[in-house]
């Protein structure tokens, strides 16, 4: 029941930057523009949207929530409380999660509603909800080590690149280092790509997600005990 309660606190402090900090206004504009986007297209695909919606606003609520200076700074302080660094890290990734589950719900009820590719919501959604738990787990220790750059630097490479299987980018002509390292990141890293075979069941995605959400938790909660 401690455990609980300490893992609420930490949820609750992200809830709080959500209402009254300009995250859910960059939530709002993240989700508006994925729709955006999503009916603009000529065929308009639901899974992908809600893919890169979780992956999007979790890294954001991660950047707004936990990868500040002064957060990473807190941490030693926080810890002198009656927590622990893994109460810490489960309190701000589960944050991060439901924001972009938020985002997630949003933007799938405002593409069908303006008129997206009828395929099943709930694949869709899941497809979402499983990607923003994994790409949350992935961002989260990274900025607590490098700071909102490497929430920046993945939030580019998610929204540009992610969606780019690495089958394509090995054939390209003269494929040098470089796309073959561009390649392997695709293969390794949280990607649209992969994720959008969470909406059918993939077992290989969701071994994948596990993975990242998995080991993200541990990953930031050991980096919580260095800091300190």
């Amino acid at each position: 029941m401690h455990v609980a309660r300490c893992v609420l606190a930490e949820w609750q402090l992200v809830r709080i930057r959500l209402l009254r900090t300009r995250l859910g206004l960059w939530l709002l504009l993240l989700g508006a523009g994925l729709v955006w986007l999503a009916v603009s297209a000529p065929h308009p695909d639901l899974v992908r949207l809600a893919v890169r919606a979780g992956a999007l606003a979790s890294i954001l609520t991660v950047a707004f929530g936990a990868g500040s200076d002064t957060d990473r700074a807190a941490i030693a302080m926080t810890l002198t409380h009656p927590t622990s660094p893994a109460s810490l890290a489960c309190g701000r990734w589960l944050a991060a999660v439901s924001a972009g589950a938020l985002v997630v719900f949003a933007t799938t009820a405002a593409s069908l509603w303006r008129g997206g590719a009828a395929v099943p919501v709930l694949g869709a959604i899941a497809a979402g909800l499983g990607t923003a738990a994994a790409v949350a787990g992935c961002t989260l220790p990274l900025v607590w080590l490098w700071g909102n750059a490497a929430a920046g630097v993945l939030f580019l490479y998610i929204g540009l690149a992610g969606a780019l299987p690495p089958e394509q980018v090995v054939a390209q002509s003269h494929a040098g280092l470089l796309r073959l390292t561009a390649a392997t990141l695709l293969e390794v890293a949280p990607s649209v790509w992969r994720y959008q075979a969470l909406a059918a069941g993939g077992p290989t995605a969701w071994l994948h997600a596990i993975g990242w959400t998995v080991g993200g938790i541990v990953g930031a909660t050991w980096t919580a005990r260095w800091r300190r």
